[in-house]
Protein backbone atom coordinates (compact mmCIF):
# COMPACT_ATOMS: atom_id res chain seq x y z
CA UNK A 1 0.00 0.00 0.00
CA UNK A 2 3.21 2.14 0.51
CA UNK A 3 3.47 3.25 -2.97
CA UNK A 4 0.30 4.02 -3.73
CA UNK A 5 -0.53 6.14 -0.38
CA UNK A 6 1.68 6.80 2.56
CA UNK A 7 1.44 5.51 6.16
CA UNK A 8 -0.01 9.43 6.88
CA UNK A 9 -2.43 9.50 3.72
CA UNK A 10 -4.12 6.81 4.77
CA UNK A 11 -4.67 7.78 8.28
CA UNK A 12 -5.58 10.98 7.12
CA UNK A 13 -8.67 10.12 4.49
CA UNK A 14 -9.63 7.38 7.14
CA UNK A 15 -8.97 4.34 5.14
CA UNK A 16 -7.75 2.50 7.37
CA UNK A 17 -10.92 2.74 9.64
CA UNK A 18 -12.49 1.64 6.23
CA UNK A 19 -9.87 -1.27 5.61
CA UNK A 20 -10.53 -2.54 9.15
CA UNK A 21 -13.99 -3.07 8.60
CA UNK A 22 -13.65 -5.43 5.34
CA UNK A 23 -13.83 -8.42 7.55
CA UNK A 24 -13.04 -11.89 5.45
CA UNK A 25 -14.01 -15.21 7.17
CA UNK A 26 -11.42 -17.38 6.32
CA UNK A 27 -7.52 -17.15 7.13
CA UNK A 28 -6.92 -17.37 3.29
CA UNK A 29 -9.32 -14.47 2.54
CA UNK A 30 -7.86 -12.22 5.52
CA UNK A 31 -4.12 -13.05 3.84
CA UNK A 32 -5.73 -12.04 0.33
CA UNK A 33 -7.34 -8.86 2.24
CA UNK A 34 -3.38 -8.02 3.29
CA UNK A 35 -2.19 -8.83 0.10
CA UNK A 36 -4.43 -6.36 -2.07
CA UNK A 37 -3.07 -4.03 -4.69
CA UNK A 38 -4.51 -1.09 -5.84
CA UNK A 39 -6.38 -0.86 -9.33
CA UNK A 40 -4.25 1.81 -11.09
CA UNK A 41 -4.51 4.04 -14.53
CA UNK A 42 -4.46 1.80 -17.39
CA UNK A 43 -6.60 -1.25 -15.29
CA UNK A 44 -9.75 0.29 -15.65
CA UNK A 45 -11.34 -2.79 -17.28
CA UNK A 46 -10.24 -5.27 -14.28
CA UNK A 47 -11.76 -2.90 -12.23
CA UNK A 48 -15.21 -3.12 -13.57
CA UNK A 49 -14.81 -6.96 -13.86
CA UNK A 50 -14.32 -6.38 -9.90
CA UNK A 51 -17.26 -4.68 -8.90
CA UNK A 52 -19.19 -7.41 -11.24
CA UNK A 53 -18.39 -9.77 -8.91
CA UNK A 54 -19.32 -7.60 -5.59
CA UNK A 55 -22.35 -6.93 -7.11
CA UNK A 56 -23.17 -10.02 -8.21
CA UNK A 57 -22.58 -11.65 -4.48
CA UNK A 58 -24.67 -8.71 -3.53
CA UNK A 59 -27.43 -9.91 -5.60
CA UNK A 60 -26.57 -13.68 -5.23
CA UNK A 61 -29.01 -15.93 -2.95
CA UNK A 62 -25.93 -17.90 -2.63
CA UNK A 63 -24.04 -15.92 -0.57
CA UNK A 64 -25.45 -16.96 2.51
CA UNK A 65 -24.51 -20.69 1.55
CA UNK A 66 -21.11 -19.40 0.57
CA UNK A 67 -20.59 -17.55 3.67
CA UNK A 68 -21.70 -20.82 5.43
CA UNK A 69 -18.47 -22.69 3.44
CA UNK A 70 -16.02 -20.29 4.59
CA UNK A 71 -17.22 -20.19 8.16
CA UNK A 72 -16.19 -24.07 8.51
CA UNK A 73 -13.01 -23.93 5.95
CA UNK A 74 -9.99 -24.24 8.17
CA UNK A 75 -6.38 -23.40 7.42
CA UNK A 76 -4.33 -26.39 5.81
CA UNK A 77 -0.99 -24.28 4.24
CA UNK A 78 0.71 -26.29 7.11
CA UNK A 79 -0.53 -29.14 6.26
CA UNK A 80 -0.50 -28.95 2.39
CA UNK A 81 3.10 -27.78 2.70
CA UNK A 82 3.95 -31.36 4.78
CA UNK A 83 2.88 -33.27 2.13
CA UNK A 84 4.74 -31.16 -0.58
CA UNK A 85 8.28 -31.63 1.57
CA UNK A 86 7.36 -35.64 1.73
CA UNK A 87 7.09 -35.22 5.30
CA UNK A 88 3.66 -38.08 6.18
CA UNK A 89 0.72 -36.57 7.90
CA UNK A 90 -1.08 -38.02 10.59
CA UNK A 91 -4.57 -38.63 11.00
CA UNK A 92 -5.62 -35.02 12.09
CA UNK A 93 -3.74 -33.06 9.45
CA UNK A 94 -5.49 -36.01 6.71
CA UNK A 95 -8.72 -35.29 8.75
CA UNK A 96 -8.14 -31.20 7.87
CA UNK A 97 -7.66 -32.47 4.13
CA UNK A 98 -10.86 -34.39 4.01
CA UNK A 99 -12.52 -31.82 5.36
CA UNK A 100 -11.13 -28.93 3.42
CA UNK A 101 -12.15 -30.52 0.35
CA UNK A 102 -15.76 -31.38 1.60
CA UNK A 103 -16.03 -28.07 1.73
CA UNK A 104 -14.62 -26.93 -1.89
CA UNK A 105 -17.00 -29.32 -3.00
CA UNK A 106 -20.08 -27.41 -1.32
CA UNK A 107 -18.69 -24.68 -2.86
CA UNK A 108 -18.49 -25.63 -5.86
CA UNK A 109 -21.95 -26.10 -6.47
CA UNK A 110 -22.83 -22.30 -5.21
CA UNK A 111 -19.92 -20.46 -7.52
CA UNK A 112 -20.38 -23.09 -10.65
CA UNK A 113 -24.23 -20.86 -10.66
CA UNK A 114 -22.45 -17.34 -11.26
CA UNK A 115 -20.19 -18.16 -13.84
CA UNK A 116 -17.08 -16.75 -13.14
CA UNK A 117 -14.22 -17.03 -14.94
CA UNK A 118 -11.56 -17.12 -12.44
CA UNK A 119 -13.15 -18.07 -9.59
CA UNK A 120 -13.87 -21.98 -10.39
CA UNK A 121 -12.86 -24.58 -8.05
CA UNK A 122 -11.45 -27.65 -8.93
CA UNK A 123 -13.22 -30.90 -7.99
CA UNK A 124 -10.69 -33.60 -6.66
CA UNK A 125 -13.03 -36.72 -6.16
CA UNK A 126 -10.00 -39.36 -6.68
CA UNK A 127 -8.65 -37.43 -3.40
CA UNK A 128 -12.14 -37.79 -1.93
CA UNK A 129 -12.09 -41.74 -2.87
CA UNK A 130 -8.47 -41.94 -1.43
CA UNK A 131 -9.60 -40.23 2.21
CA UNK A 132 -13.16 -41.99 2.65
CA UNK A 133 -12.88 -45.51 1.14
CA UNK A 134 -15.92 -46.80 3.02
CA UNK A 135 -18.03 -43.99 1.02
CA UNK A 136 -19.34 -42.89 4.23
CA UNK A 137 -19.73 -39.43 3.42
CA UNK A 138 -19.13 -38.15 7.07
CA UNK A 139 -17.19 -35.26 8.36
CA UNK A 140 -14.58 -37.62 10.08
CA UNK A 141 -11.46 -39.65 9.47
CA UNK A 142 -9.38 -42.48 10.61
CA UNK A 143 -7.44 -45.07 8.94
CA UNK A 144 -10.35 -47.48 7.42
CA UNK A 145 -9.76 -51.41 6.84
CA UNK A 146 -10.45 -50.97 3.47
CA UNK A 147 -6.84 -49.48 2.76
CA UNK A 148 -5.09 -52.84 3.14
CA UNK A 149 -5.84 -56.62 3.35
CA UNK A 150 -2.88 -56.99 5.75
CA UNK A 151 -4.39 -54.35 7.57
CA UNK A 152 -7.90 -56.00 8.12
CA UNK A 153 -6.29 -59.12 9.32
CA UNK A 154 -3.95 -57.51 11.92
CA UNK A 155 -7.05 -55.68 13.05
CA UNK A 156 -8.96 -58.80 12.91
CA UNK A 157 -6.40 -60.86 14.60
CA UNK A 158 -6.11 -58.25 17.50
CA UNK A 159 -9.63 -58.29 18.19
CA UNK A 160 -9.66 -62.14 18.39
CA UNK A 161 -6.77 -61.57 20.93
CA UNK A 162 -8.23 -58.73 23.38
CA UNK A 163 -11.37 -61.01 23.24
CA UNK A 164 -9.28 -63.82 24.27
CA UNK A 165 -7.60 -62.05 27.12
CA UNK A 166 -10.66 -60.28 28.17
CA UNK A 167 -12.54 -63.66 28.49
CA UNK A 168 -9.21 -65.41 30.38
CA UNK A 169 -9.25 -62.74 32.98
CA UNK A 170 -12.79 -62.92 33.01
CA UNK A 171 -12.58 -66.70 33.91
CA UNK A 172 -10.08 -66.44 36.63
CA UNK A 173 -11.80 -63.35 38.19
CA UNK A 174 -15.00 -65.27 39.07
CA UNK A 175 -13.08 -67.83 40.16
CA UNK A 176 -11.29 -66.08 42.40
CA UNK A 177 -14.86 -64.19 43.13
CA UNK A 178 -16.57 -67.61 44.00
CA UNK A 179 -13.36 -69.22 45.80
CA UNK A 180 -13.04 -66.36 48.43
CA UNK A 181 -16.03 -65.01 48.73
CA UNK A 182 -14.72 -61.54 47.41
CA UNK A 183 -16.25 -58.85 44.78
CA UNK A 184 -13.65 -56.81 42.62
CA UNK A 185 -14.55 -53.14 41.42
CA UNK A 186 -14.75 -51.32 38.33
CA UNK A 187 -10.66 -51.23 38.75
CA UNK A 188 -10.18 -55.01 39.20
CA UNK A 189 -9.01 -54.69 42.40
CA UNK A 190 -10.15 -56.41 45.86
CA UNK A 191 -9.92 -54.83 49.07
CA UNK A 192 -9.94 -57.20 51.86
CA UNK A 193 -9.95 -56.37 55.85
CA UNK A 194 -6.44 -57.15 57.58
CA UNK A 195 -8.76 -58.80 60.35
CA UNK A 196 -10.05 -61.59 58.37
CA UNK A 197 -6.36 -62.89 58.92
CA UNK A 198 -7.03 -66.29 57.04
CA UNK A 199 -8.37 -64.73 54.08
CA UNK A 200 -6.41 -62.28 53.60
CA UNK A 201 -3.23 -65.51 53.83
CA UNK A 202 -4.90 -67.18 51.31
CA UNK A 203 -5.15 -65.21 48.99
CA UNK A 204 -1.38 -63.82 49.33
CA UNK A 205 -0.55 -67.07 48.37
CA UNK A 206 -2.42 -67.99 45.36
CA UNK A 207 -1.04 -67.81 41.77
CA UNK A 208 -3.74 -65.83 40.13
CA UNK A 209 -3.37 -62.77 42.57
CA UNK A 210 -0.91 -59.78 43.32
CA UNK A 211 -0.91 -57.29 46.19
CA UNK A 212 -1.45 -53.76 44.28
CA UNK A 213 -1.94 -51.81 47.59
CA UNK A 214 -2.15 -51.78 51.47
CA UNK A 215 -3.14 -49.43 54.50
CA UNK A 216 -3.45 -50.14 58.19
CA UNK A 217 -6.89 -51.60 57.91
CA UNK A 218 -6.67 -53.09 54.60
CA UNK A 219 -5.24 -55.20 51.70
CA UNK A 220 -6.06 -54.56 47.84
CA UNK A 221 -5.46 -57.56 45.90
CA UNK A 222 -5.65 -57.32 41.99
CA UNK A 223 -6.04 -60.17 39.21
CA UNK A 224 -2.00 -61.27 38.00
CA UNK A 225 -0.67 -62.51 35.15
CA UNK A 226 -0.39 -66.21 34.21
CA UNK A 227 1.56 -67.21 31.54
CA UNK A 228 -1.10 -67.88 29.41
CA UNK A 229 -1.72 -64.44 29.64
CA UNK A 230 1.71 -62.90 29.31
CA UNK A 231 1.43 -64.88 26.03
CA UNK A 232 -1.93 -63.03 25.15
CA UNK A 233 -0.20 -60.20 26.26
CA UNK A 234 2.73 -60.01 24.32
CA UNK A 235 1.21 -61.38 20.94
CA UNK A 236 -1.53 -58.18 21.32
CA UNK A 237 1.83 -55.87 21.30
CA UNK A 238 3.18 -57.28 18.38
CA UNK A 239 0.10 -56.94 16.63
CA UNK A 240 -0.34 -52.81 17.54
CA UNK A 241 3.07 -52.66 16.13
CA UNK A 242 2.02 -54.41 12.94
CA UNK A 243 -0.53 -52.36 12.83
CA UNK A 244 1.07 -49.07 13.43
CA UNK A 245 3.11 -49.73 10.97
CA UNK A 246 0.88 -50.73 8.38
CA UNK A 247 -0.89 -47.66 9.37
CA UNK A 248 2.56 -45.43 8.91
CA UNK A 249 2.80 -46.86 5.74
CA UNK A 250 -0.87 -46.23 4.46
CA UNK A 251 -0.39 -42.62 5.77
CA UNK A 252 2.45 -42.24 3.74
CA UNK A 253 0.78 -43.51 0.77
CA UNK A 254 -2.12 -41.33 1.29
CA UNK A 255 0.35 -38.12 1.58
CA UNK A 256 2.14 -38.73 -1.10
CA UNK A 257 -1.15 -38.99 -3.44
CA UNK A 258 -1.92 -35.47 -1.89
CA UNK A 259 1.44 -34.18 -2.76
CA UNK A 260 0.36 -34.47 -6.72
CA UNK A 261 -2.69 -32.56 -6.42
CA UNK A 262 -0.65 -29.87 -4.58
CA UNK A 263 -1.45 -26.96 -7.31
CA UNK A 264 -4.92 -28.02 -7.56
CA UNK A 265 -5.53 -27.73 -4.06
CA UNK A 266 -3.56 -24.32 -3.86
CA UNK A 267 -5.62 -23.39 -6.78
CA UNK A 268 -8.65 -23.67 -4.79
CA UNK A 269 -7.19 -22.05 -1.66
CA UNK A 270 -6.77 -18.67 -3.97
CA UNK A 271 -10.29 -19.55 -5.25
CA UNK A 272 -11.52 -19.77 -1.56
CA UNK A 273 -9.77 -16.69 -0.28
CA UNK A 274 -10.88 -14.10 -3.46
CA UNK A 275 -14.06 -15.45 -2.77
CA UNK A 276 -14.02 -14.09 0.89
CA UNK A 277 -12.39 -10.98 0.20
CA UNK A 278 -15.12 -10.47 -1.86
CA UNK A 279 -17.79 -11.02 -0.18
CA UNK A 280 -16.49 -9.30 3.05
CA UNK A 281 -16.26 -6.26 0.38
CA UNK A 282 -19.87 -6.95 -0.80
CA UNK A 283 -21.08 -7.30 2.81
CA UNK A 284 -19.14 -3.62 3.83
CA UNK A 285 -20.95 -2.44 0.63
CA UNK A 286 -24.63 -3.29 2.26
CA UNK A 287 -23.38 -2.02 5.98
CA UNK A 288 -22.44 1.32 4.93
CA UNK A 289 -24.59 1.80 2.21
CA UNK A 290 -22.27 2.30 -0.52
CA UNK A 291 -22.82 1.84 -4.35
CA UNK A 292 -20.45 0.77 -7.12
CA UNK A 293 -18.97 3.49 -9.05
CA UNK A 294 -18.63 3.88 -12.35
CA UNK A 295 -15.23 3.96 -13.71
CA UNK A 296 -13.98 6.81 -16.57
CA UNK A 297 -10.72 7.14 -18.54
CA UNK A 298 -10.85 10.79 -18.16
CA UNK A 299 -9.10 12.60 -15.14
CA UNK A 300 -12.61 13.69 -12.81
CA UNK A 301 -14.57 12.75 -9.77
CA UNK A 302 -18.02 13.26 -9.81
CA UNK A 303 -20.06 12.19 -6.58
CA UNK A 304 -23.47 12.71 -5.25
CA UNK A 305 -24.16 13.02 -1.78
CA UNK A 306 -20.83 11.66 -0.58
CA UNK A 307 -20.07 10.30 3.16
CA UNK A 308 -17.07 10.23 4.99
CA UNK A 309 -18.24 7.23 6.45
CA UNK A 310 -15.51 7.46 10.01
CA UNK A 311 -16.83 11.22 10.62
CA UNK A 312 -20.60 9.94 10.12
CA UNK A 313 -20.29 7.34 12.64
CA UNK A 314 -18.65 9.27 15.13
CA UNK A 315 -21.43 11.97 14.42
CA UNK A 316 -24.26 9.27 14.96
CA UNK A 317 -22.43 8.38 17.94
CA UNK A 318 -22.74 11.79 19.58
CA UNK A 319 -26.71 11.61 17.54
CA UNK A 320 -25.60 14.28 14.82
CA UNK A 321 -26.11 14.31 11.29
CA UNK A 322 -23.77 14.16 8.88
CA UNK A 323 -24.49 16.36 5.52
CA UNK A 324 -23.78 14.75 2.13
CA UNK A 325 -21.53 16.53 -0.19
CA UNK A 326 -21.43 16.51 -3.87
CA UNK A 327 -18.28 16.56 -5.42
CA UNK A 328 -17.88 17.37 -9.30
CA UNK A 329 -14.33 18.13 -10.13
CA UNK A 330 -13.11 18.04 -13.57
CA UNK A 331 -9.90 19.92 -13.94
CA UNK A 332 -5.88 19.72 -13.03
CA UNK A 333 -6.49 22.05 -9.79
CA UNK A 334 -9.31 22.59 -7.97
CA UNK A 335 -9.52 25.55 -4.87
CA UNK A 336 -11.91 24.87 -2.30
CA UNK A 337 -12.39 28.09 -0.42
CA UNK A 338 -15.02 29.39 2.77
CA UNK A 339 -14.54 29.88 6.44
CA UNK A 340 -13.02 27.57 8.88
CA UNK A 341 -15.57 24.77 10.85
CA UNK A 342 -16.82 25.30 6.96
CA UNK A 343 -16.13 21.26 5.89
CA UNK A 344 -13.33 21.69 3.66
CA UNK A 345 -11.35 19.86 5.56
CA UNK A 346 -14.20 16.87 5.55
CA UNK A 347 -14.47 17.47 2.14
CA UNK A 348 -10.30 16.95 1.14
CA UNK A 349 -10.69 14.11 3.68
CA UNK A 350 -14.01 12.31 1.72
CA UNK A 351 -12.36 13.07 -1.77
CA UNK A 352 -9.33 10.92 -0.86
CA UNK A 353 -11.18 8.21 0.91
CA UNK A 354 -13.55 7.59 -1.77
CA UNK A 355 -10.92 7.57 -4.66
CA UNK A 356 -8.81 5.02 -2.00
CA UNK A 357 -12.30 2.58 -1.80
CA UNK A 358 -12.40 2.82 -5.42
CA UNK A 359 -9.06 1.97 -5.85
CA UNK A 360 -8.96 -0.83 -3.79
CA UNK A 361 -12.24 -2.26 -5.56
CA UNK A 362 -14.86 -1.19 -2.80
CA UNK A 363 -18.17 0.41 -3.62
CA UNK A 364 -18.17 4.00 -2.51
CA UNK A 365 -20.68 6.10 -0.15
CA UNK A 366 -22.17 7.96 -1.90
CA UNK A 367 -25.78 8.10 -4.06
CA UNK A 368 -23.99 7.87 -7.35
CA UNK A 369 -19.91 8.60 -8.22
CA UNK A 370 -18.30 8.37 -11.49
CA UNK A 371 -14.55 8.88 -11.17
CA UNK A 372 -11.02 7.80 -12.72
CA UNK A 373 -8.15 5.84 -11.11
CA UNK A 374 -5.23 7.23 -10.02
CA UNK A 375 -1.54 5.98 -9.42
CA UNK A 376 -1.43 7.51 -6.11
CA UNK A 377 -3.23 9.21 -3.44
CA UNK A 378 -1.52 12.01 -1.55
CA UNK A 379 -2.98 14.47 1.26
CA UNK A 380 -1.22 17.02 3.34
CA UNK A 381 -3.53 18.34 5.99
CA UNK A 382 -0.83 18.86 8.53
CA UNK A 383 2.36 16.20 9.83
CA UNK A 384 2.28 16.20 13.67
CA UNK A 385 5.20 13.68 13.26
CA UNK A 386 7.09 16.26 11.11
CA UNK A 387 6.71 18.78 13.78
CA UNK A 388 7.95 16.57 17.13
CA UNK A 389 10.88 15.87 14.82
CA UNK A 390 11.28 19.99 15.20
CA UNK A 391 9.90 20.83 12.06
CA UNK A 392 7.62 24.12 12.38
CA UNK A 393 3.76 24.12 11.17
CA UNK A 394 5.42 25.80 8.01
CA UNK A 395 8.44 23.56 7.61
CA UNK A 396 5.97 20.55 8.04
CA UNK A 397 3.67 21.89 5.35
CA UNK A 398 7.13 22.35 2.53
CA UNK A 399 7.86 18.54 3.33
CA UNK A 400 4.58 17.52 2.42
CA UNK A 401 4.70 19.65 -0.38
CA UNK A 402 7.34 18.52 -1.82
CA UNK A 403 6.28 14.71 -1.79
CA UNK A 404 3.38 15.35 -3.28
CA UNK A 405 5.19 17.64 -6.24
CA UNK A 406 7.09 14.22 -6.52
CA UNK A 407 4.14 12.77 -7.51
CA UNK A 408 2.94 15.28 -9.61
CA UNK A 409 4.17 14.15 -12.85
CA UNK A 410 1.69 10.78 -12.76
CA UNK A 411 -2.22 10.18 -12.92
CA UNK A 412 -2.04 10.85 -9.03
CA UNK A 413 -4.82 12.36 -6.87
CA UNK A 414 -2.94 15.13 -4.75
CA UNK A 415 -5.13 16.98 -1.68
CA UNK A 416 -3.44 19.95 0.21
CA UNK A 417 -5.39 21.45 2.89
CA UNK A 418 -4.66 25.24 4.09
CA UNK A 419 -1.22 25.10 2.23
CA UNK A 420 1.41 27.62 3.16
CA UNK A 421 -1.11 28.56 6.04
CA UNK A 422 1.72 28.52 8.97
CA UNK A 423 3.60 31.51 7.60
CA UNK A 424 3.13 35.10 6.67
CA UNK A 425 -0.23 35.83 4.64
CA UNK A 426 1.85 37.83 1.85
CA UNK A 427 4.41 34.54 1.29
CA UNK A 428 1.67 31.89 1.89
CA UNK A 429 -0.31 33.88 -0.91
CA UNK A 430 2.75 33.84 -3.15
CA UNK A 431 3.94 30.36 -2.64
CA UNK A 432 0.07 28.94 -2.77
CA UNK A 433 -0.38 30.60 -6.50
CA UNK A 434 2.89 29.34 -7.56
CA UNK A 435 2.06 26.17 -6.61
CA UNK A 436 -1.32 26.35 -8.38
CA UNK A 437 0.09 27.55 -11.24
CA UNK A 438 2.54 25.16 -11.68
CA UNK A 439 -0.11 22.19 -10.73
CA UNK A 440 -2.54 23.12 -13.05
CA UNK A 441 0.15 22.10 -16.33
CA UNK A 442 0.38 18.43 -14.83
CA UNK A 443 -1.62 15.68 -15.32
CA UNK A 444 -2.24 14.98 -12.46
CA UNK A 445 -5.96 15.99 -10.26
CA UNK A 446 -4.81 18.79 -7.22
CA UNK A 447 -7.13 19.61 -4.56
CA UNK A 448 -6.88 22.29 -2.73
CA UNK A 449 -8.43 24.34 0.69
CA UNK A 450 -7.10 27.55 0.71
CA UNK A 451 -8.20 31.22 3.11
CA UNK A 452 -6.43 33.19 0.36
CA UNK A 453 -8.42 35.24 -2.05
CA UNK A 454 -7.82 35.09 -5.78
CA UNK A 455 -5.65 31.60 -5.65
CA UNK A 456 -8.52 30.56 -8.16
CA UNK A 457 -8.24 33.32 -10.63
CA UNK A 458 -7.22 31.14 -13.51
CA UNK A 459 -9.64 29.99 -16.22
CA UNK A 460 -7.80 26.98 -15.95
CA UNK A 461 -8.60 26.50 -12.28
CA UNK A 462 -11.99 25.00 -10.78
CA UNK A 463 -12.92 27.33 -7.76
CA UNK A 464 -15.56 25.69 -5.54
CA UNK A 465 -17.21 27.25 -2.37
CA UNK A 466 -18.35 25.89 1.05
CA UNK A 467 -22.25 27.26 0.75
CA UNK A 468 -21.58 28.62 4.25
CA UNK A 469 -23.70 29.80 6.69
CA UNK A 470 -27.15 30.51 6.56
CA UNK A 471 -28.86 32.46 9.60
CA UNK A 472 -32.95 32.75 9.74
CA UNK A 473 -33.42 36.75 9.30
CA UNK A 474 -32.96 38.66 12.57
CA UNK A 475 -30.93 35.92 14.47
CA UNK A 476 -28.73 37.45 17.30
CA UNK A 477 -25.45 35.55 17.21
CA UNK A 478 -24.84 36.78 20.76
CA UNK A 479 -27.61 35.02 21.85
CA UNK A 480 -26.96 32.05 20.21
CA UNK A 481 -23.29 31.58 22.15
CA UNK A 482 -22.82 27.72 21.10
CA UNK A 483 -20.57 26.22 19.46
CA UNK A 484 -22.04 22.89 19.12
CA UNK A 485 -25.35 24.15 17.41
CA UNK A 486 -23.05 25.44 14.57
CA UNK A 487 -24.34 22.63 11.98
CA UNK A 488 -27.36 23.82 12.48
CA UNK A 489 -26.46 27.64 10.15
CA UNK A 490 -23.83 25.87 8.08
CA UNK A 491 -24.57 24.71 4.47
CA UNK A 492 -21.39 22.19 4.04
CA UNK A 493 -22.27 21.98 0.10
CA UNK A 494 -19.59 22.85 -2.48
CA UNK A 495 -20.68 25.57 -4.93
CA UNK A 496 -19.17 26.52 -8.21
CA UNK A 497 -18.11 29.75 -8.48
CA UNK A 498 -16.35 32.10 -10.87
CA UNK A 499 -12.59 32.47 -10.38
CA UNK A 500 -13.32 36.28 -9.24
CA UNK A 501 -15.10 35.65 -6.97
CA UNK A 502 -14.05 36.67 -2.88
CA UNK A 503 -13.71 33.74 -0.16
CA UNK A 504 -17.45 34.48 2.53
CA UNK A 505 -16.14 35.85 5.37
CA UNK A 506 -17.94 33.84 8.21
CA UNK A 507 -15.32 33.97 10.66
CA UNK A 508 -16.65 36.42 12.80
CA UNK A 509 -19.89 34.84 12.57
CA UNK A 510 -18.47 31.80 13.79
CA UNK A 511 -16.77 34.09 16.66
CA UNK A 512 -19.86 35.42 17.86
CA UNK A 513 -21.59 32.38 17.87
CA UNK A 514 -18.59 30.87 20.05
CA UNK A 515 -18.93 33.22 22.46
CA UNK A 516 -16.35 35.94 22.11
CA UNK A 517 -17.24 39.07 23.62
CA UNK A 518 -18.69 41.46 21.83
CA UNK A 519 -16.42 44.28 22.04
CA UNK A 520 -13.77 42.17 20.19
CA UNK A 521 -16.23 41.07 17.45
CA UNK A 522 -16.93 44.90 17.32
CA UNK A 523 -13.61 46.13 16.89
CA UNK A 524 -12.79 43.17 14.23
CA UNK A 525 -15.80 44.38 12.21
CA UNK A 526 -14.92 47.78 12.33
CA UNK A 527 -11.28 46.55 11.59
CA UNK A 528 -12.92 44.95 8.42
CA UNK A 529 -15.05 48.43 7.04
CA UNK A 530 -12.06 49.86 7.18
CA UNK A 531 -9.84 47.47 4.90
Amino acid sequence: MADFMTENTVKNINFDYIFSEVKPITEYGIKKKQEAVPFRKGQEEDLRKEFNKIRTFIESDKRRSIIDVLRHTKNIYETLNRAKNNQVLDEVELFEIKNFLIQTEKLYKSLRTLSFDDLKISLIPQLIRLLDPADEGLNTFYIYDEYSEELKTIRSEKKQTEKTAALLKKEIKEEVEKKYDIRFNLKGEATVSKSENEKTSALSKDDNLRISGENYLSIIFKIKNNNQMDLLEKHLEDLKNQEEEEEFRIRQNISQEIKGYYDLIMNNIRVIGETDYLIAKANYAQKSHSVEPEIVSELSIEVKSGKNLKLEKSLKEKHREYIPVDLNLRKNVICITGANMGGKTVSLRMTGQIAAMASYGMFVPCESARLCLFDHIFISVGDDQSIEKGLSTFGAEIVNLKEAIDYSDTRCLILIDELAGGTNPKEGYAITKAVVSYLKKKGCMTVLTTHYDNVANDEAVQNLQVAGMTLPDGADLFKINDIDQLSRYMDYRLIEVKYKDDIPKDAIKIAKIAGIREEIILEAEKIMEEQ
